[in-house]
């Protein structure tokens, strides 16, 4: 992704992405048990709100939504976000691979949530070679 890509972004999901993926400090006691193959990434999917959303609607609609993802193939974690205006809706995915990034992101699945949020959203892939999972205590590294 080149940096006139990257200034496109909205700052906070920049701001976030770069929390996500570099902030977290490394346990020393983890250890790298990540699949063999893998070429981890991370999609940044943007919307523009027709209305300001609050904090509290946003985590209600997220918590409606969430179970669909639990287990999802080839989906390692999600974040839900909402811009501190509450003009944006984000969802920051941390996939197995590219492919199965884009085979989710599908021209209905588009269509869907174009309808829900009143606007398209913005996908961006961002490479993420490593990724400190404090939750389980591991550190995934992609394939090289």
């Amino acid at each position: 992704m080149s940096l006139a890509t990257i200034s496109k972004l909205p700052m906070a999901a920049v701001a976030l992405a770069t929390l996500l993926l570099l902030a977290t400090p490394i346990p020393v006691f983890a250890t790298d048990d990540s699949p063999p193959g893998t070429a981890m990434v991370v999609a940044i999917v943007t919307y523009s709100l027709p209305r300001q959303v609050t904090l509290a609607d946003a985590r209600r609609v997220a918590a409606r939504g969430a179970q669909k993802y639990v287990n999802l193939p080839g989906l390692l974690r999600k974040n839900y976000c909402l811009s501190e205006d509450g003009m944006r809706a984000m969802g920051i995915y941390v996939w197995e691979s590219k492919a199965r990034a884009e085979a989710f992101y599908t021209t209905e699945w588009k269509e869907s949530v174009t309808r829900q949020y009143g606007s398209a959203p913005e996908i961006v892939y961002l490479h993420s070679p490593v990724m400190v999972d404090n939750s389980v205590g591991r550190i995934v590294v992609d394939a090289e």
